[in-house]
């Protein structure tokens, strides 16, 4: 019966330590806002780097739909370098109307050192701040 008790608990607290540890190195990416400027569309993104890992490279593959869901742009944004234990903005400016904009799709990591592009992709909690703008993977 002791025995059982033991290991109940040893597997909650692997387990515990596991969620702690993915929480830790979360990359929070928040589409904080999108304003034209000059004919294009300025995003805007807050990065948050929750762990003790830094990041030389960090790029993304997005895809940006209308409100009809029809792709308007592809583009591959660098977000490092990412200090460790820090939150940066990144700005970007694309061909596209920003009040059309409907969706944002973080199609694919292209680039994520060290860590692989995989390990980056699970890590990467992302949020929007703009209204009725859906950004998701």
């Amino acid at each position: 019966m002791r025995r059982g008790r033991w290991i109940s608990l040893a597997l909650a607290l692997l387990w515990e330590t596991q969620v702690c540890t993915a929480a830790e190195e979360s990359i929070r990416v928040e589409l904080n806002s999108a304003e034209p400027v000059q004919n294009r569309c300025r995003l805007s993104f807050v990065i948050e780097n929750a762990g003790e890992t830094a990041y030389d490279s960090l790029k993304l593959d997005l895809v940006i739909f209308d409100r009809d869901g029809v792709i308007q742009r592809r583009v591959v944004a660098e977000m490092a370098p990412l200090r460790r234990a820090k939150t940066i903005v990144k700005a970007f400016e694309i061909d596209t109307d920003c009040a059309r904009m409907g969706s944002v799709l973080l199609n694919d990591v292209t680039a994520c050192e060290p860590g692989g592009q995989n390990a980056c992709l699970d890590r990467l909690v992302l949020a929007s701040k703009i209204k009725d703008v859906r950004f998701y993977k």
